[in-house]
Order: C-alpha cells, then sequence, then structure tokens
C-alpha cells in the first residue's frame, strides 16, 4: 500500500514476552454449521465496457447459486457493520507508556474532561463507509451508538457524505453489563454506560506517531453481552446489501452468537461478508475471543489483514503462505485474501479456476482478461493447495508513491476500495491497484473521517500509475495497465451512479 511511519498502540500491547512463531498449526474451526463453502456471485453489467467473451467464461467458472435478489436489485452496496466511534484528535507532546494501569488513569481523566468539538471526528468504522461513499457505493450502517451529542454529531456527518442514517442496534433489555466468561481484569473506575457513544482519543505527538485509548481497551467484552439476536430493522439493512464489512472490534460490542446469526441470516441472502480483524486480534488468540476470530474468518468471503496482523492471525511469517493459510481453513468460504505491506505494496490471493467466485484462469487473467502483474511469466504463482480443487493464485501489487502524513484510517479506504472490485467482478489486480491509490490518497492527510481519500486525489493517483509518473516510471507495464483499467472502471461506475442518483432526486457523497 504505502510506507507506514512507526507509531505506538496504547491500546493493543502485545503479551509479555509474546513472539510469533514460524509455523503453529491451523485452529480448528469452532463454527461451521452454516458453511456453504462459496459465497454470493456478481456479474458486471455489460455496460460498463466487459465483453460478452469474458463474462461467459467468468461465468462459467462459478458455481450455481439459490435464488436471490440481483445487485441491480438491491438497494444497499455494502453495510459497515459495528465498530462506531468518534475520534477526539488530542496532541501529546509525547505518547503515554503501554503500562495499563497508566493508560487507564489517563482514559479517566481524558472521559472526565471530554475535549472541545473541534478535536470530533467521526472514526472506526466510518471511516470504511465514507471512503465507500467517495467512490460510488451506496453505503449503509449498522452498529450501536447512543442518543448523545457524540451520536448526533457521527449521524450528522455520515448524512453529509451520502451514507445511509445508521440503524442502531438498541441494547435489550437483558443486556448485562459484564460477559460471564469474560470478566473484566483492569479497574473499574470508568463505568460502562451502554446508551453512549464510543468515543476514542487518538493520541499524537510531535513526530506525528499516535496512539489510541477507549473504554473498549479494558472490557468488558462484549458491551452488549445479553444480545443474542439484532433487532428486525437491524437484520433487514443487512439482509439488503451486497456486502457486509466488519472487523475484529465487533465482538466488542456484539457476542459470538449475536454474530453468527447476523452474518448467516445475510448470506442466505446473497450478502458477501468483508473482515478485517484489525489490532484487536491480538487479543483474539484463545478461549472465546478466538473462536470468535475463527467464525468471521469461516464465514467471510474476502479476508484483509497487514502482515502483522497476519502473522498473529495464522503464526507465519510469510504474507502468501498466511494468505494461504486462511483459504485452506476446512470449512472456510473466502474466496480472497488480501494481506497490506506497507511500502512492498499488497498482495491478493485468490481461489483458482473452478473453485468459486473471482477466480483467475492458469493464464493469469484476470474476469476482464488483465493479466496479473505478481504472476511469472503471466501465469498464476500458486501450484495449488487444495482449495476448490482449483489451487490459488496470487497477485501482487506495488505501493504508490506518495508522502505519508499520517496512515490513521488507511487500511480502512484500502478495504473500501477492495469491496467495489470484488462485488463489481473486478479482476485482482485491478482491484488492488484501485485499493493502493485510495489508501495512499488518504495517507497523504492527516486524520480520518471526513480526511479519508477523496475522489479527485485517487484519480490523480491512479493516473500517475498509469503513466508511470510520479516516480512509479519503473512498474512492470502490466501493473500500469492495471492502473489504468481501475480509474477506467471507477469513472465508468461514479457516472452511472451519478445517473442513478438523479433519477432519485439524490446527491453521491460531497466529496465524490
Amino acid at each position: 500500500m504505502l510506507q507506514s511511519p512507526s507509531h505506538s498502540n496504547c491500546l493493543q500491547p502485545r503479551r509479555a514476552g509474546h513472539q510469533p512463531q514460524q509455523q503453529r498449526p491451523a485452529a480448528t474451526p469452532t463454527v461451521t454449521s452454516c458453511h456453504a463453502r462459496s459465497c454470493p456471485t456478481y456479474h458486471p453489467p455489460q455496460h460498463l465496457g466487459w465483453s460478452s467473451a469474458n463474462n461467459s467464461r467468468a461465468s462459467s467458472q462459478r458455481r450455481p447459486s439459490v435464488a436471490r435478489a440481483t445487485p441491480a436489485e438491491r438497494g444497499v452496496d455494502v453495510v459497515g457493520f459495528g465498530n462506531l466511534c468518534v475520534d477526539a484528535v488530542l496532541p501529546m507532546e509525547q505518547l503515554p507508556p503501554a503500562d495499563p494501569g497508566v493508560r487507564r488513569q489517563l482514559l479517566d481523566s481524558l472521559t472526565a474532561s471530554p475535549p472541545d468539538k473541534s478535536s470530533w471526528e467521526v472514526g472506526g468504522n466510518c471511516n470504511f463507509m465514507v471512503a465507500a461513499a467517495r467512490l460510488g457505493l451506496q453505503v449503509a450502517s449498522v452498529g450501536h451508538i447512543g442518543t448523545d451529542v457524540y451520536g448526533e454529531f457521527m449521524d450528522e456527518v455520515l448524512r453529509e457524505e451520502g451514507v445511509q442514517a445508521t440503524t442502531r442496534i438498541e441494547p435489550s433489555p437483558e443486556a448485562q453489563p459484564q460477559s460471564q466468561s469474560e470478566p473484566q481484569s483492569q479497574s473499574q473506575s470508568t463505568p460502562v454506560v451502554v446508551d453512549s457513544t464510543l468515543i476514542c482519543f487518538v493520541l499524537v505527538d510531535a513526530a506525528s506517531h499516535h496512539a489510541f485509548c477507549s473504554r473498549y481497551d479494558f472490557g468488558p467484552w462484549p458491551l452488549l453481552a445479553g444480545m443474542r439476536t439484532l433487532p428486525s430493522e437491524a437484520t433487514g439493512v443487512l439482509r439488503s446489501s451486497r456486502a457486509i464489512f466488519t472487523n475484529g472490534f465487533i465482538f466488542d460490542e456484539l457476542p459470538l452468537e449475536a454474530v453468527q446469526a447476523a452474518c448467516s441470516d445475510a448470506i442466505r441472502h446473497g450478502a458477501a461478508i468483508f473482515f478485517d480483524p484489525g489490532p484487536r486480534c491480538q487479543t483474539m488468540l484463545e478461549g472465546p475471543r478466538r473462536a470468535a476470530l475463527d467464525l468471521l474468518l469461516d464465514l467471510s468471503c474476502v479476508v484483509l489483514m497487514t502482515e502483522e496482523e497476519a502473522r498473529v492471525v495464522t503464526g507465519l511469517e510469510d504474507p502468501e503462505a498466511a494468505a494461504k493459510w486462511v483459504l485452506a481453513r476446512p470449512g472456510a468460504r473466502a474466496q480472497w485474501v488480501v494481506v497490506k505491506m506497507g511500502a512492498q505494496g499488497a498482495l491478493l490471493c485468490t481461489r483458482g479456476a473452478g473453485s468459486g467466485s473471482n477466480s483467475t484462469s492458469g493464464n493469469g487473467k484476470g474476469a476482464n482478461g488483465h493479466s496479473h502483474p505478481g504472476f511469472d511469466n503471466g501465469h498464476g504463482s500458486g501450484n495449488g493447495n487444495g482449495c476448490g480443487g482449483g489451487g490459488v493464485q496470487t497477485t501482487r501489487m506495488g505501493a504508490v508513491k506518495v508522502e505519508v502524513v499520517d496512515t490513521v484510517g488507511c487500511g480502512d479506504s484500502f478495504a473500501a476500495a477492495v469491496v467495489m472490485g470484488f462485488i463489481r467482478g473486478w479482476s485482482a489486480d485491478v482491484t488492488l491497484a484501485l485499493a493502493c491509490a485510495v489508501g495512499g490518497a488518504t495517507a497523504t492527510g492527516r486524520g480520518a473521517g471526513r480526511n479519508v481519500a477523496r475522489l479527485e486525489k485517487v484519480l490523480h493517483l491512479l493516473e500517475e500509475g498509469a503513466t508511470g509518473t510520479g516516480g512509479g516510471s519503473a512498474a512492470p507495464p502490466e501493473q500500469r495497465a492495471a492502473f489504468g483499467r481501475a480509474r477506467e472502471l471507477l469513472l465508468q461506475s461514479l457516472a452511472r451512479r451519478q445517473g442513478q442518483a438523479q433519477g432519485q432526486g439524490q446527491q453521491l457523497s460531497a466529496a465524490a
């Protein structure tokens, strides 16, 4: 994606003395009953410039699926599920130490004296939703926010960005303030208020290194421990969408049973699940939280991780091996696994031909006929690991060249582009080109929320990638072609979406 500056994360301390092993046995999935072992497939519209021959070949590789609404009949492209928060960005001379007691005292102090509204910004999954809306996707929000001023602020910002109003997950009467299986081990000095919006304090030092601090870091997990199913309104929104994006923070809010029920129901109605374990994976290595991690690894069509997260989740040092490990999990539904590698760009492993949607053929071509730049001599680098009988293909994309100001929100923005590529049926290389440009555009600004990638910057980076300007002249021709194709398809998609919005009397995101 891009070079990430070093930073401290006071939310997610590594366990003392913990080092990833070179390899450990794959964890046995704990939930497998609802696996269909295939993901919903999406056929690119003819007017996007896809040839009938390409459509026919891609369609022939897909498995039959149950009857469901087609993408054109669905009202939502993607739902951001959970992890809704307001960031309060605070400058500090130096970041606090990792000591839990010190951090807890800092949290108590910051909570007792809320910062001025000028420091507020939407964060968490809002970063993803804003970036997706700016790419022209129709976006909705489902999650837990309070009826306080922070919740009102979030609603206002998301509405201005073209995201549908958040469908709230209201606490159920039987919800307990603490999970029985995960007792709170830290100080209880900060009370748990269920009807309140999560505030995440983003601490930034003079060198632009940052750390995060919020009440979710100290439990109890999950906040809504008594909730087993979502309200019908929230379930309806998830059912209406082509895709659902969530991350490891969802289990800070909801118990495994509720997440499983919501995702499984959405899958039955044709949605594809996208999962980014995020930094919370450090806390999901054993016990009930490991079961929660395994659940979403198995239910997801697409899994996204950083290199560090891939090591934590799989125990493997090599990013490609880690991606293949996820695809090879017994009963896993994953079709794509993406590993973000900073200055080295990103890689995407896909199930090979004949094993499901969005697969690549043996000649290294994607669904739209483009060569994958990560393949040697135009052929897939994977020679098969038993996934779906078609092996695994690996696509690599180099990072875009930008001057990095801040990396907060880059991964969320990157994920928005991956969702777009997957549900539109784009090939792996074109999807990665767009994702790297969107993540890179976000890195050129400071902060996340409304500061994530803006369309004009994304298009500029795609053009530079396509023409070899801006420091990308050394990129291979296949990679430059992928950037060019990504720009072409993005513009076509935006034009179509603009026409739909005008016909319905709507407006796209202000930044789009």
